[in-house]
């Protein structure tokens, strides 16, 4: 099971993280020290024996907020790392690089590959080029400036031609651009007609209409999860104007909310944190849960009023709580809070497997008919932990023998802070 974890730096900016590499999408800047952080500290590849993951840098264009030439400081910061820059050979043209400091420089249908990734280089009707990156199965969709920008002035009454813009400050052709537009994406469709990951404009700076190109987009490919970017002014609620158009053709909608926010991605699920917006549907897993409960000789574990709305709402806030995405569906939630757990200070009748720090999982609910959840969040929280503690009811038999198949020990009995007595069980990686 490959977890994918994917962080919005800003603007255009993207990590994707996969087992074994790093992609970098046009960075520009960095609110939220994304990059430092894993430029400081690296990843290592999983059962590389410590091996550190290739960082490839990619940068559709020359536009300053798409290339920054503080990339290329990475290289001799951080030598510990080892770092790979495919660039759009239009920066070289515009003199923004040297040509030594790439390792590719692609244009439009170039390709570049190596034991990890697969790129090619498609068009755009703008500056340089968008990018398809293959890696670990997967395929990725990086737009660049490749969208239809000139949505708005696309009306009944206009005819083709050259029309003066004020916002632009140049005579545009939205008719003749947006021909070029379509042009490209059947170009792209030569190369591939589905994606894993899409990331595309959706910037609400151009007016009316922005969205257009994006929907044009998913209009013609097969897409695994759709991701805004570019919105950067224009805010981030702006950017989920696309969501109802993904929910009409059953596509995943990441809802960005902050600079350094994350998601992930494994098998058929996303991951990610929960906000304000899901707590309805948290609800409703919550009822459906303790319903399963009952029906499985397991009255007692949460009453009626657990947990409530302003629990949820708590652990939102905290940034503790997460859901589980199928299907553009929400169809389970937990809570993955690291720190010590005041009621696991005292274990009775047992001990804790180690003293180490670790990470408790509380609040697994399902909303029923999708199996392996409890699996995909235990591997889950095992990419950043490798010491994991959990409690339940004696008489949730379905958990214990849910905790049992995922390889935790039972550790002993804790006491909730009512005093109800929990079954304690540990999992450490060797």
């Amino acid at each position: 099971m490959m977890m994918i974890e994917i962080t919005y730096i800003f603007h255009s900016g993207f990590v994707i993280e996969t087992d074994r590499c790093i992609l970098v999408f046009d960075y520009w800047m960095d609110p939220a020290g994304v990059m430092r952080d894993i430029n400081s500290h690296g990843r290592t590849v999983a059962g590389g024996n410590g091996e550190r993951k290739r960082i490839y840098v990619f940068s559709s264009h020359f536009h300053e907020d798409h290339f920054n030439r503080e990339i290329f400081g990475w290289r001799q910061d951080s030598p510990d790392n080892s770092y790979t820059y495919i660039l759009s050979k239009d920066i070289l043209r515009h003199r923004r690089a040297r040509r030594e400091e790439a390792d590719a420089w692609l244009a439009k249908g170039g390709t570049w590959c190596d034991d990890d990734i697969k790129v090619t280089a498609t068009g755009s009707n703008d500056s340089g080029v968008s990018w398809v990156v293959e890696t670990g199965g997967r395929r990725f969709f990086h737009a660049g400036d490749l969208c239809n920008w000139y949505a708005r002035f696309l009306t009944d009454e206009i005819p083709e031609g050259e029309i003066w813009s004020e916002e632009f400050g140049q005579y545009i052709n939205p008719v003749a651009d947006e021909k070029r537009f379509l042009g490209e994406l059947k170009d792209v469709k030569k190369t591939a007609d589905s994606f894993d990951v899409v990331m595309f404009p959706v910037d609400g700076r151009i007016g009316n209409g922005y969205t257009l190109g994006a929907r044009q987009f998913t209009d013609r490919f097969r897409v695994g999860l759709f991701i805004p970017m570019h919105f950067s002014m224009s805010g981030f609620e702006s950017a989920w104007r696309m969501e109802p158009f993904c929910r009409e053709k059953n596509i995943p909608f990441w809802r960005i909310g902050k600079d350094g926010d994350k998601i992930w991605l494994c098998d058929d699920f996303l991951i990610r944190k929960s906000d304000s917006n899901d707590t309805s549907e948290l609800l409703d897993i919550f009822a459906v849960a303790r319903r399963y409960m009952r029906e499985c000789g397991n009255p007692d574990q949460w009453p009626d009023s657990y947990p409530g709305e302003d629990l949820i709402k708590e652990d939102i806030a905290k940034g503790d709580s997460y859901v589980c995405i199928s299907g553009n569906r929400i169809v389970a939630t937990f809570v993955m809070r690291s720190g010590i757990d005041d009621t696991y200070r005292k274990i009775y009748d047992g001990a804790w497997l180690n003293d180490l720090p670790y990470v408790t999982l509380h609040r697994v609910a399902s909303s029923g008919g999708v199996k392996g959840i409890f699996h995909l969040i235990v591997q889950f929280a095992l990419t950043t932990h490798s010491n994991i503690r959990i409690d339940t009811h004696k008489d949730n038999v379905v958990m214990r023998n849910a905790i049992g198949r995922e390889g935790f020990s039972y550790c002993g009995i804790i006491h909730l802070a009512n005093g109800d007595e929990r079954m304690a069980y540990q999992y450490c990686e060797n």
